[in-house]
């Protein structure tokens, strides 16, 4: 990652840091695999709209409705839980209208944001939109999804728009010259500060819980079938996965201040990203791993993320 250029030098080091160049490479792949994840969940759970959201659920029923207000409204923003009380006064015919009609402008501005066309503004509304309909029923859903929305906004206050993009292709279209490959740090700051708090709060929360401190907690895990992909014999594994549960006990909270140290971020950032593969093939977590791993391609160097764009986005020195 480009910490500056020529004409950054007059600046201090956290000035280069959040304001010098660094290539969009990461943020255009953010919004590539944040933007696709928005639109697959969405399109999976598509058919689901009845049971999810119609009158024949639960959803829309006052007792529901105030037992969200009074246990989760201060996990929640405002303005969306008045958004959903305003639709629980609709009749159920016109409720359906507009609940499927806001449906199918999230799937066309997640698709639009992943694909880079118009893309602020696609990343906008899917995010709003998302997160309305994680406030509709939030038990229809996994800790990633609010997870994402902050991930997207960064992606939408940088230029992640300018490649490898619909917008892109339409600027070469009209005859304009492409934009710089390079922009202000700032946002992929905002995204590699938000991955490692993530980290931070995940290790620590967990420093004195026993089902850590004695190995047992992917054990655990794997046990319960809501999370575990594969029906086999822990037992069997059950030293391996006291290993494996110790790894992540100490990865974890190291990587708040390994992902910072430049001699052991890229090690760290692997460690991660292998950690999350072998969650993903292991547990079914919704997309928490997938968005996790997008974020840590902040920490690799410029050159490796380069190689997974077949675009002329160059990488930073």
């Amino acid at each position: 990652m480009s910490d500056g250029s020529s004409s950054y030098t007059g600046q201090g080091v956290l000035e280069r840091w959040l304001l010098g160049p660094v290539s969009l490479q990461v943020m255009v792949l953010n919004r590539i695999v944040l933007g696709g994840v928005l639109f697959l969940h969405a399109a999976s759970r598509a058919f689901e709209l009845p049971r999810l959201y119609g009158e024949a659920g639960a959803t829309w029923s006052p007792a529901y409705r105030a037992w969200v207000d009074a246990v989760l409204a201060p996990d929640l923003a405002a303005p969306l839980l008045a958004l959903v009380a305003a639709l629980a006064e609709l009749s159920p015919e016109m409720r359906e209208v507009v609940v499927i009609g806001l449906y199918t402008v999230l799937l066309g501005s997640s698709l639009a944001f992943a694909s880079g066309l118009f893309t602020r503004g696609a990343g906008v509304v899917a995010v709003v939109l998302h997160m309305l309909f994680v406030t509709i029923h939030p038990f229809a859903h996994y800790g990633w999804a609010s997870l994402v929305s902050p991930l997207v906004l960064y992606v939408v206050l940088s230029r992640a728009g300018d490649h490898l993009s619909i917008d892109a292709w339409r600027r070469r279209r009209r005859g304009l010259a492409p934009l710089p490959a390079e922009a202000p740090a700032w946002p992929m700051r905002l995204l590699q500060i938000h991955i490692a708090a993530m980290y931070f709060h995940t290790g620590f929360a967990r420093i004195d819980d026993p089902l850590w401190l004695e190995g047992q907690a992917l054990f655990e895990a794997l046990a319960r079938t809501l999370f575990t992909r594969f029906t086999f014999e822990l037992h069997v594994w059950s030293p391996l996965l006291v290993l494996l549960t110790w790894a992540v006990f100490l990865l974890e909270p190291l990587a708040a201040i390994f992902l910072w140290v430049p001699r052991l971020r890229t090690l760290c950032a692997l460690a991660l990203i292998a950690m999350h593969v072998v969650l993903e093939i292991l547990t079914n977590v919704g997309w928490w791993n997938f968005i996790m791993i997008a974020g840590l391609l902040a920490f690799l160097p410029p050159p490796w993320v380069a190689r997974a764009l077949p675009g002329p986005v160059p990488a930073s020195r």
